[in-house]
């Protein structure tokens, strides 16, 4: 019993070692799987000019309960007067200091529901046809919209984002889908605060990013951005507002010859 206990060990480290080195496939050889080049990149300035040139926009999906717009006919469409989203003008103190003169807007969702419980708000991201803005300069989240994903750099360590909260008790989570198609449900934590706060997150190393073969970098693509309530929260109001999601990620890719190829698409 002792030898095969061993022999167990020996076996889980093996599988574990295997699985370990094959998230470090943009290293294939012994030095370089341990070189890293960790970088932060902006993903949504949610509004300004990232966004803007992207042609991105978010709105907010609410779950089942959210208030209807005839309350005697829960089936009828939400109220918009009660569950919405859109941009307003605002920015937290904290962000780099050479991108804080740009930032303007932040995208701002208010939520009531009909019964306590889980009740839930989704923010998705969606490609506008034509990106625009009004006479003020406020973005356009209306036309022809096509929901996406946000295709995010490297190989994540960790997201981060400014949420500004209003005492609410919520959790927020990240959706993250892999190349093989798995969604991964990253949580950041809670939102039962006053204000403005830095979330951040790490992406756990079992979420794979990278492959054996060329090309060795698989990008996660964030899906949406969930809001959970705890049962316990009042239902009749709740308000959120968020800017700058940013990952820091590393970016290394070890050359070699021939490298020009490696991305080609047929």
């Amino acid at each position: 019993m002792r030898y095969k206990g061993t022999w167990l060990v020996i076996a889980c480290v093996i599988l574990l070692f295997g699985y370990t080195t094959s998230l470090f496939g943009w290293g294939f050889s012994e030095r370089d799987r341990e070189t890293v080049n960790l970088q932060t990149f902006l993903i949504s300035d949610f509004g300004d000019e990232k966004d803007q040139t992207n042609n991105l926009v978010w709105k907010a999906r609410f779950s089942r309960f959210a208030k209807p717009s005839n309350i005697m006919d829960p089936q009828s469409p939400v109220d918009p007067e009660a569950c919405n989203s859109d941009y307003f003008q605002g920015k937290p103190l904290g962000i780099p200091e050479e991108m804080e003169q740009r930032q303007k807007w932040v995208f701002g969702v208010k939520a009531q529901y009909v019964r306590k419980g889980y009740n839930y708000v989704e923010i998705i991201p969606y490609h506008l046809a034509r990106a625009g803005v009004d006479a003020n300069g406020k973005p356009s989240n209306v036309g022809e919209l096509k929901e996406t994903n946000v295709t995010l750099v490297g190989v994540v360590k960790t997201l981060d984002m400014w949420v500004w909260g209003g005492n609410y008790n919520y959790w927020l989570e990240f959706y993250l889908r892999d190349y093989k198609g798995f969604l991964h449900r990253i949580p950041a934590g809670d939102i039962k605060y006053v204000g403005w706060k830095n979330l951040r997150t790490t992406v756990p190393g079992y979420v794979p990013q990278a492959q054996n073969h060329v090309p060795f970098l698989k990008p996660l693509k964030l899906e949406m951005i969930k809001l959970w309530s705890h049962p316990e929260e009042r239902v009749d109001q709740f308000y959120v507002y968020f800017d700058y999601l940013q990952v820091q990620t590393d970016v290394y890719l070890e050359r070699f010859n021939g490298d020009d190829l490696a991305n080609n698409r047929w």
